[in-house]
């Protein structure tokens, strides 16, 4: 990459890539540059620190949750677009816990309803003691790498979970 692209995610950033939607809507984009590996081993430990449960996956800082979860880990997608995304592709909401499966994704808000953060889920377990269920997540924590977390445990910035979803096809 060279420079610093001119409209990022638009078509005259030369580094965004083609993406769209299943009915042909663009999603805006961009690349970002990696990280020194000093920094994310650093941004690993502190990670650690804060969630000791969670597993890192992968470091990196090329992509955002949101284009690890549409985009196949190429690219960083804003927030805003998720609403389109999830419109566009056929998503419906989960709307009990239990009903979720892998593959399925957790969307994440801040306290003023902004969306902040999408995990997709690797497991569904049910928690007989309570009622409840047990669900690991798969998720890229910003700039600090990929991390398998239960989907209530993020860091503060990435919001809270409130709603699942999933674009199986049902008959």
């Amino acid at each position: 990459m060279a420079g610093i692209p001119i409209n990022p995610g638009s078509d005259a950033d030369r580094e965004n890539i083609k993406l769209a939607t299943s009915r042909n809507t663009p999603i805006p984009n961009f690349r970002r540059r990696e990280r020194p590996p000093e920094a994310l081993k650093a941004a690993r430990s502190i990670v650690l620190e804060g969630h000791p449960e969670a597993r890192p996956r992968s470091l990196t800082a090329t992509y955002n949750c949101i284009g690890m979860a549409f985009a196949n880990r190429r690219t960083w997608i804003e927030p805003e677009h998720v609403p389109m995304i999830l419109a566009d592709d056929g998503y419906a909401e989960v709307a009990v816990p239990a009903a979720v499966m892998p593959g399925d994704l957790v969307i994440y808000q801040d306290p003023a309803g902004e969306i902040t953060h999408v995990a997709v889920v690797v497991s569904n377990r049910p928690n007989l003691e309570n009622g409840s269920s047990n669900i690991l997540v798969l998720s890229q924590w910003g700039l600090d790498g990929e991390y398998l977390h239960d989907y209530t445990d993020v860091p503060h910035l990435l919001g809270k979970p409130v709603k699942f979803y999933s674009e199986r096809r049902r008959l």
